[in-house]
């Protein structure tokens, strides 16, 4: 008898070559054990699919999901997710035993270059001594024992600011020794993205694994349109032999730190030391120049175009910066929102806890980025509590938005093809070989969805929304969500990266 039988669905197998087929999945001990277009024997669960697509379970590659239920992303689609981007985090102990029963999708995780460095160097500006240097290379080795997927850098934060280039590719030659991947926030998303191209290239050449691009994107409304340069330089360099990817969430707006408006110069040390700068006239004044100007230059100078998602201050959530500024008895004038923000720096002992949402990517460069047949889709989200401050949509809507509002509604491309973005695509990425396809033998991580009606809800202005269009997710033969509600199990398993050698992305 088989655990669970999925029957008259539309089976999308998830790689690139075929065409879907009518047909039955049946499910055992967590794997798929049968396909066809009929399938004999009993099962303890039915699910009829008349009229529904069967995927392979979606797969985000760019989550900072935590060990726990996760499900803004379960009632997604989202059967696996990866730990660990932008350069924080590290491995926690026993994580087999640490996931058991506790997670909703599955979770794999990277090592961090900024947790590293920060555990060993501190939040300083500086070059790490040869013995501090070798401290950190340990750190990423026992990791990458540990089952990490590979490296991950952030080099637009800090402490990872700090690094020079031949740090961070120190850093990756333990991960390339264990066949694991380096991930990487760029140094600059902006002005000078072909800069950090060229930089997250070499380091790739240099320490001998595959590059992945997190959150591709051109920033600034002074950038708007350059994703083809971007895509060109890229191109180039597959084309010259090496193993580069990247990932996308499909929206107009990123989100992030308050702190992402101030220059890394200011965040050196602690939040306590930032503020003492900040009484500093002189430091202040130039402080204040600086983020005037880049309001100008990437915002055009229209401040309602950063929303606070999170903050101490319940009154501040929601509010853009020009309202901020308005609260705080100050003009929307870039220079007058300037003085309101570090204001607010001052004002809170940890600005980290202060999220917003940074209105500044164009549509036109979506689209050309979702294009490549080396993008996938992924969220750069994470856990979050419903109707809890004012989140980004990507948490709740990232893979449904694409096989509703691109593929389906704009005709970017077919189903099949937007379904590989988000299951073949970054399993390949991430070398696993049972996961991310319907085939016998793999794990049962799958999604049943009406293609006619699935779609994202979640809003700028209404975030916290599930998707509609999905009955059912099934996470290691385990049925997690039913009709848009979670069963109440929590089969999400930790995933350690593959022992087989890496090999080059197609």
């Amino acid at each position: 008898m088989f655990d669970l039988k999925i029957v008259n669905g539309l089976i999308f197998a998830g790689a690139r070559a075929g065409q879907p087929w009518p047909g039955c999945v049946a499910v055992k001990d967590g794997r798929i054990a049968a396909l066809g277009a009929a399938i004999t024997g009993s099962a303890k669960h039915v699910l009829d699919a008349a009229g529904q697509a069967v995927s392979p379970g979606f797969i985000d590659l760019h989550t900072h999901c935590s060990i726990g239920h996760n499900l803004n992303y379960l009632q997604a689609g989202v059967t696996t997710v990866v730990n660990g981007n932008c350069g924080f985090g590290r491995l926690p102990d026993a994580l087999p035993e640490c996931v058991a029963g506790r997670c909703g999708p599955n979770i794999a995780f990277l090592t961090g270059h900024n947790s590293a460095r920060r555990e060993v160097v501190g939040n300083v500006n500086r070059a790490p001594t040869t013995g501090e240097m070798d401290r950190m290379v340990g750190l990423v080795a026992a990791d990458m024992a540990a089952g990490a997927m590979g490296l991950s850098a952030g080099l637009e934060y800090v402490p990872g600011y700090y690094a020079e280039t031949s740090e961070v590719i120190r850093l990756a030659r333990p991960a390339a020794d264990a066949g694991g991947i380096y991930t990487v926030h760029m140094r600059n998303e902006g002005d000078r993205i072909l800069d950090a191209i060229g930089e997250t290239l070499r380091i790739s050449e240099e320490a001998g694994l595959p590059a992945h691009v997190s959150h591709i994107k051109t920033v600034g409304v002074n950038n708007f349109g350059r994703s083809r340069e971007v895509i060109a330089v890229l191109d180039a360099a597959r084309r010259r032999g090496l193993d580069v990817t990247h990932d996308q969430y499909p929206y107009t707006a990123c989100c992030g730190r308050i702190l992402l408006l101030l220059s890394q110069r200011l965040q050196e040390g602690s939040p306590s030391d930032l503020r003492a700068r900040l009484d500093d006239p002189a430091v202040r004044a130039r402080a204040r120049s600086e983020l005037t100007e880049k309001l100008e230059r990437v915002y055009g100078g229209d401040a309602s175009r950063v929303v606070v998602a999170t903050a101490p201050d319940a009154a501040m959530v929601g509010r853009n910066l020009a309202e901020i500024a308005g609260m705080r008895g100050r003009s929307a004038k870039p220079d007058d929102v300037a003085d309101a923000v570090l204001d607010v720096v001052k004002d809170y002992p940890d600005q980290t806890a202060i999220y917003c949402v940074f209105h500044n990517i164009a549509e036109e460069d979506v689209r050309c980025f979702m294009l490549s047949p080396f993008t996938a889709v992924a969220s750069d989200g994470w856990s979050v509590k419903f109707r809890e401050g004012h989140a980004h949509p990507r948490h709740y809507g990232t893979c449904p938005r694409v096989l509703g509002r691109y593929s389906r509604d704009l005709g970017i491309f077919p189903l099949s093809e937007a379904l590989r973005r988000m299951t073949a695509l970054p399993a390949a990425r991430l070398r696993l070989a049972d996961r991310g396809v319907i085939a016998e033998g793999a794990w049962a991580d799958l999604v049943v969805f009406d293609p006619a009606a699935i779609r994202d809800t979640a809003t700028f202005d209404e975030p916290h929304q599930y998707p509609a269009g999905i009955s059912w997710v099934i996470v290691n033969g385990q049925i997690a969500v039913d009709h848009s509600r979670p069963t109440g199990l929590l089969p999400g398993v930790f995933v350690p990266r593959p022992a087989t050698p890496a090999r080059k992305m197609t």
